[in-house]
């Protein structure tokens, strides 16, 4: 081809066979590749990958000792001229920062070595400085990029040893000092990187410095008149504690900055109010956005050498009075937090009181309560230290929690888990401490409470039960059970917790126990943190839940010896007494480990929940102890006690009580196996009855005025309580409840229609109620209504006498319309009281379906069930009815097992109910449930046998055929779908 030059002879040659001048040529290039290799992995972000590049940097240079220098000489340019670059600037000047050193200390050695001047101290530190010298005419970023280079450099020079080599002359250390704090006195932030370096040369223990060599280093800051600058303070500390013979009278009283003349000094100096006062020096009082090192050196001091008046002082001096007054800008509260974030990290148990005062509390509480507060965030730095204070040393916990526990509702305010981690973190001693805080706070708190004695005593209450429900939660850990005695007791600070609820809610009216006495509010709150704890350890099976219900009977008991809140009825002692002994006899059943360990378990539960509630003085509770007293007689003569037991947890069941629901449900898993048709239709019963005040009195018989229940179905709101009350929500998801993971978002419900209609119909008595009450009124007065004319005569020129025969009148009619206003909220109580009792069956109907989902008592659950999908004015307890029967059908498709029922007929009339009640309903959602319900039971029916589909597709033919000439028919088309497709399933599968 033209223009193509032809290859030389040689050029097919080796590099063995090449030109002695291109040979050179071809290694110098590779070895140049090789280096800028090593040089581009120096600024790897990955630390190992740089400490390799530094070690095959080092070991190149002493590859060819004739060359050595050169490559020595050709090392500190580029990597000195490196640090000066802006590329991956943290990782870069690291990695040539610590190569730069190792070259140093060859060059040193080889200084030495061969008694030269080549590479003495001196020549290095010139090189460093013409090297990072910035050109006349530069930007600001690439000035300060080699401002920050010889910083670098000169670090390297230290870390390279030549502070403590003898073969380095005093001339040249001065030199560099010089040289340093020349660098420090050009910008703020260099003269603390520049005097950290040197601190850190002070404290290096490996290298310790000669008496001459610490004095040139004083003389240096002395001559850079930095003395009085924070950094200086810092040096000085350093070379007092290691070489104090160096340090001159006159420029600290009694040469320490601590000392009580010298404060405003110190101040200054700390926090940057004035310049030293040379006013021919640097001004070293510049504020700065972030503690420097100065600031770790000063408080390491006063925690290793100084004593807490020292601190104390200090700290209100420097900090409270110069950082957080009220004149302070935001800009110095915000350094002012971060240096009291610095502070806790690392402080001894004995001066975290003194830094987490009062007044920076309340600092951070106020600037945590909104996001768009100017120090939220640096606010947020204090709590992260308090947590990692926490985590290094946990026996600081208690004194942290008791600086918190001060400022109330903490973790609430600072929108943070602060007290909740501080909880986790505890140890044995730790818990221990902060339960005896609690308790000291419960029954004696201090006297200067700012909110009143009750919101007081009731944080610490509601802190007590937080505490148990974090060391008591799903994570219980070995810790928390340490120094559990061999009886197994509760551990120390689980009994002491329950211990002080007992004492404040039970015998608070006693003067030696509670100082002031307990109000009858307060002591009605600790007595439901009490049963709300019973209620965590109940879940916990780590703990032995009848040893502490035993520990509450007895501190119980030995209230009644004092000045009792609640004092015990005559009846109920000889009740309590027999329990106790029935309590003593399952003891020594359940330590047997017997067949009855069991139910002798649950009925032991039952006793000690059951003798709570006689302390409770809840109603019948008496009667119902009695009566599980004679069930465990009975049982105790191996007669079935599942039907006794089940009215007693129904009784339970009835309050709102998450101890109650908790305990009775644990109770009805042990019996489940014994549940007969009578005891089950107990249950479904109730989901029968109305919810409203007729089926209230209808379910406990209560005597009623006769007064007509205005039934709305309307979904009313969830009860406002406390979250941390035993008190359960009545309408709406419970704690702990489950939810149809299934149900369909835009599937509407039925007792939505309902619910309109029967707002319209409460909102059309109203108005009847108030046209009857204006009529009432109107024939009272002897004036028209509102809405007929006004007449001349409307009553206002009436005397005195005709008034007062009037009062009677008006009386009797204003208590007339308020007791029809008790009778409404009489009705909407009796309505959520119901609700929530259906909701406490279905949960033990849920527990009775995943355990015995193949007897054919479980098939009789069906109908009500779907029944209760309908009729309930709750949506949450449709989707609970219907979580349990998906429950039911799922458990029977994991394990392959179903009821095999004797007789079938019954069960194709509950398919025909249940079409019936797809004729009531109308939702997408109740039409769905009644389909799966028909289907599982033409499952079961069809498995039984194959006949019975004829007779079910009958069924659903009827239905078909009515809904089809009915155009209004509420049944959803969507149920003959389902079943013809479950029909070819089955045709397949019976194949």
């Amino acid at each position: 081809m033209l223009g193509t030059k032809r290859r030389a002879a040689h050029d097919d040659l080796g590099t063995n066979d090449a030109h002695p001048a291109r040979k050179r040529r071809i290694e110098y290039s590779e070895a140049d590749a090789k280096l800028a290799t090593v040089y581009d992995e120096l600024a790897s972000p990955i630390s190992e990958v740089r400490q390799k590049a530094a070690e095959r940097l080092i070991n190149s240079i002493g590859v060819n000792p004739a060359s050595q220098d050169q490559r020595i000489e050709a090392a500190l340019s580029r990597l000195t001229k490196g640090l000066c670059s802006g590329r991956n600037e943290n990782a870069a000047r690291l990695g040539f920062a610590m190569a730069l050193s190792e070259v140093m200390r060859l060059a040193l050695d080889r200084s030495s070595a061969t008694d030269g001047t080549l590479w003495d101290l001196s020549t290095l530190v010139e090189k460093c400085v013409a090297a990072t010298q910035p050109e006349s005419k530069v930007g600001g970023k690439e000035k300060r990029d080699h401002l920050l280079g010889r910083r670098f450099a000169f670090q390297s020079i230290l870390l390279s040893g030549v502070a403590s080599r003898k073969d380095v002359s005093e001339k040249d250390w001065s030199a560099f000092l010089r040289a340093v704090m020349q660098l420090a006195t050009l910008k703020d932030g260099l003269r603390s990187e520049c005097c950290a370096m040197l601190y850190e040369s002070l404290q290096d223990e490996s290298t310790r410095l000669r008496p001459e060599r610490v004095q040139a280093v004083f003389d240096a800051l002395k001559e850079a008149k930095l003395l009085k600058s924070a950094e200086g303070v810092a040096l000085w500390l350093a070379i007092r504690e290691h070489c104090p013979e160096v340090l001159p009278n006159g420029v600290w009283a009694n040469g320490d900055p601590f000392a009580k003349e010298d404060q405003t000094n110190l101040r200054k100096a700390l926090l940057g109010d004035s310049s030293s006062g040379q006013h021919d020096g640097p001004k070293v009082g510049s504020r700065q956005h972030s503690p420097g090192f100065a600031w770790r050196a000063v408080l390491t001091h006063l925690y290793q050498h100084g004593s807490v008046k020292t601190f104390s002082r200090f700290w209100s001096d420097i900090i409270s009075n110069g950082l957080f007054t009220k004149s302070t800008s935001d800009e110095r509260k915000a350094y002012g937090l971060q240096v009291v974030a610095l502070a806790v990290k690392g402080a001894p148990q004995t001066y975290l009181a003194t830094i987490l005062n009062t007044a920076v509390l309340k600092l951070v509480v106020t600037h945590r309560l909104s996001g768009e507060n100017y120090l939220f965030q640096p606010a947020k730095q204090i709590l992260n230290a308090i947590v990692a204070c926490a985590k290094s040393e946990a026996s600081s916990v208690p004194v942290l929690f008791k600086a918190l526990v001060l400022e109330r509702g903490f973790d609430n305010q600072t929108r943070s888990d602060t007290i909740a981690n501080l909880m986790q973190l505890a140890d044995v001693d730790g818990l221990d401490a902060m339960v005896g805080l609690l308790r000291t706070s419960i029954l004696q708190p201090p006297a200067n409470v700012a909110d009143g004695m009750d919101p007081w005593r009731k944080t610490c209450a509601d802190l007590l039960l937080a505490l148990v429900r974090a060391r008591c939660g799903k994570d219980f850990r070995a810790i928390d059970l340490a120094g559990q005695a061999p009886s197994d007791q509760p551990p120390s600070w689980l009994e002491h917790s329950l211990q002080t609820l007992v004492d404040a809610g039970y015998a608070g009216k006693s003067e030696n126990i509670a100082s002031p006495i307990m109000s009858d509010n307060m002591s009605g709150i600790c007595r439901s943190r009490l049963n709300s704890v019973l209620a965590s350890l109940v879940e916990q099976s780590e703990v032995n839940v009848s040893a502490a219900f035993t520990s509450v009977l007895v501190a119980l008991a030995a209230t009644q010896k004092r000045t009792p809140t609640l004092p015990l009825e005559s009846s109920a002692r000889p009740a309590l007494k027999e329990a106790s002994k029935s309590r003593k006899h399952l003891s020594k059943i359940l330590s047997s480990q017997g067949p009855k360990a069991g139910s002798a378990s649950a009925f032991d539960l039952l006793f000690a929940l059951s003798m709570l509630e006689v302390y409770n003085q809840s109603p019948d509770s008496v009667e119902t102890l009695s009566d599980l007293q004679k069930d465990y007689e009975a049982w105790q003569d191996g007669a079935e006690a599942a039907t006794g037991l089940v009215e007693i947890l129904l009784s339970f069941l009835s309050r709102p009580s998450a101890l109650l629901r908790k305990l009775s449900e644990q109770v009805f898993t042990v019996f489940v196996k014994e549940m007969t048709a009578e005891t089950m239709e107990s249950l479904v019963d109730i989901l029968q009855q109305k919810e409203s005040s007729s089926g209230q009195r209808a379910l406990f018989k209560q005597e009623g005025e006769g007064v007509d229940d205005q039934d709305s179905e309307e979904d009313e709101e969830a009860m406002d309580v406390d979250d941390v009350s035993d008190v359960e929500l009545v309408n709406g998801e419970v704690a702990n409840g489950e939810k149809d993971d299934k149900s369909d978002d835009g599937e509407e419900d039925a007792s939505d229609t309902s619910s309109n209609a029967a707002s319209g119909a409460e909102g059309s008595a109203d108005e009847d109620e108030e046209a009857a009450f204006d009529r009432k009124l109107a024939d009272a007065l002897g004036t028209a209504g509102m809405d007929e004319p006004a007449s001349d005569d409307d009553g206002s020129d009436m005397d005195d006498d005709q008034m007062m025969a009037l009062e009677p009148h008006l009386t009797t009619i204003f208590k007339e319309r308020q007791k029809v206003a008790g009778q409404k909220q009489d009705n909407k109580d009796a309505k959520e009281n119901m609700i929530n009792f259906k909701n406490r069956v279905l949960d033990l109907l849920s527990i009775y379906v995943k355990r015995q989902y193949d007897k054919d008592l479980a098939l009789g659950l069906i109908q009500p069930l779907t029944v209760l999908v309908r009729t309930t004015s709750s949506r949450p307890t449709a989707e609970r009815a219907n979580h349990v029967l998906t429950q039911y059908f799922d458990a029977c498709k994991k394990h392959k097992s179903y009821p095999k029922p004797e007789r079938t007929v019954p069960y194709l009339e509950v398919i025909a109910e249940i079409h019936e009640e797809m004729k009531l309903g109308g939702s997408k959602f109740q039409s769905s449930v009644c389909s799966r319900s028909c289907l599982y039971l033409a499952k079961v029916l069809v498995a039984q046998d194959a006949e019975n589909f004829g007779r079910i597709d009958e069924m659903y033919g009827d239905l078909r055929r009515e809904w089809f000439r009915d155009r209004k028919s509420k049944v959803q088309g969507s149920v003959f779908t389902e079943w013809n497709s479950w029909g070819l399933s089955m045709r397949q599968t019976l194949g």
